[in-house]
């Protein structure tokens, strides 16, 4: 890109190197980028020059824990907290710690185990961005004096990169924050007593305002004839072409309530302080946007987690339960099964759920009156019982002629027995005569 270009070109080169250096990007790309905002005003992606991308906020199961998405860059936070022992030159506040780490599954251009100067520089951006502007009450963090503080830190790693990382890296920090949650803690003299989730509701941190950072890319006017123009063109949330093509950047911290919190400007080109203001207006309606939004999806958060508090018996909502009609398909296999027994009787089953849903006809399938279908049933119930009886009374007959027989031979054998006794008795009784 270096060879053959002119001098707005290698400076956007440097530029670009200082800032990332991401997925590699034709020099084709870059011209029609920068020559689509500078003669036509339109960008790559469609969106007009102070339009931004869709954010999307999702919290997680635990407190702490969220997504932030400015359209395709998605970013997660993770807050946590532990009680320590201050320094001795601040032995009444607490501790607060950003860690941000841009892996290679945001991007192939970061690389693996050691953090990158871009993510090194966002952690210092976020840093004294909350911690500067004293959004955070460190005092509140204090449990006893000189001897126990709670210290924060909050993780923040890139999952996708499509430019405007520092922004949602922000954003996820600020959201983290709200959203955590710390254990209650009970102190008694000297003695510092904490509880769990399941003892006492948790409590929020002391938060006194948001200060939203606004990142605006800054692109040079074209030249003519020699003569640069004086009127650069800016836009907001740039994506990651953007961010390659541009020649410098400007971030602006505003809060909630309009107040300036800060401005942050790493080098590139230089602009006049009319620009600055516009910028600022700007960054005050985005800033406005961003904290409704969060306040938003915190509301909605935190009633969800009132609702399964309250249903605490119920695992689950009926949206996420599946409803299976059992007696329709018993009723199927009823139908399949009727063929196969005599006389062409109806199941039981069959009958109770054509009760349920309508009288059906066993010939042709089709709806019968009411009457009909219980003079069919009762028709049917009654063969049933008549054949069972006759079942039975066949059964009773056969077990009683049985039964005769075994009598007579048990009694003709008894007779043949005693005969035979009394013929042995006799002989007996001629021989001790004789």
């Amino acid at each position: 890109l270096a060879q053959g270009s002119s001098t707005t070109s290698a400076h956007r080169v440097r530029a670009c190197c200082q800032l990332m250096s991401a997925v590699p990007v034709s020099k084709a790309e870059l011209e029609f980028t920068l020559q689509a905002l500078r003669s036509e005003g339109v960008r790559v992606d469609g969106r007009a020059l102070t339009a931004c991308r869709k954010v999307g906020i999702r919290f997680g199961a635990a407190h702490g824990e969220v997504e932030v998405t400015f359209g395709p860059t998605r970013v997660l936070a993770v807050c946590t907290g532990e009680i320590v022992v201050p320094p001795l030159e601040r032995p009444n506040e607490g501790r607060i710690a950003f860690h941000v780490d841009f892996g290679p599954i945001a991007s192939p251009s970061f690389d693996v185990g050691r953090p990158s100067v871009h993510a090194t520089t966002v952690a210092n951006l976020i840093e004294r961005l909350i911690k500067g502007s004293r959004a955070v009450d460190s005092e509140a963090l204090c449990v006893v004096g000189g001897q126990k503080v709670w210290s924060i830190r909050v993780d923040i790693r890139a999952l996708d990169d499509d430019g405007n990382l520092s922004d949602a890296c922000a954003v996820a920090a600020l959201c983290s924050l709200l959203h955590f949650r710390k254990a209650d803690v009970d102190v008694r003299g000297d003695t510092a007593n904490s509880f769990s989730a399941e003892e006492r509701v948790p409590i929020p941190l002391s938060i006194h305002h948001l200060p939203v950072p606004v990142t605006v890319a800054l692109f040079s006017a074209a030249s003519n004839s020699g003569k640069p123009s004086m009127e650069p063109t800016w836009i907001l949330d740039p994506n990651r072409l953007e961010e390659t093509a541009m020649d410098g950047c400007l971030c602006i911290a505003v809060n909630q309530h309009g107040e300036l919190c800060g401005i942050h400007k790493p080098g590139g080109m230089p602009i006049d302080f009319a620009i600055i203001e516009h910028c600022t207006e700007l960054a005050t309606m985005r800033a406005k946007e961003l904290t409704a939004c969060i306040q938003t999806e915190l509301e909605a958060d935190m009633a969800r987690r009132q609702e399964i508090r309250r249903n605490v018996h119920q695992q689950f909502s009926e949206a996420q339960l599946l409803t299976v009609e059992v007696r329709s398909a018993i009723a199927r296999k009823s139908r399949a099964s009727n063929s196969s027994l005599p006389g062409g009787r109806l199941l039981k089953t069959e009958v109770l759920s054509a009760q349920e849903g309508g009288a059906i006809d066993s010939a042709g399938g089709m709806p019968k009156p009411e009457d009909e279908y219980a003079a069919q049933y009762i028709e049917a119930e009654l063969e049933a019982v008549a054949a069972e009886a006759a079942e039975l009374e066949a059964q009773l007959a056969a077990a009683e002629s049985a039964e005769m027989a075994e009598v007579a031979s048990a009694s003709h054998s008894a007779s043949a027995s005693n005969a035979r006794v009394v013929a042995v008795r006799r002989g007996r009784k001629k021989r001790r005569s004789t």
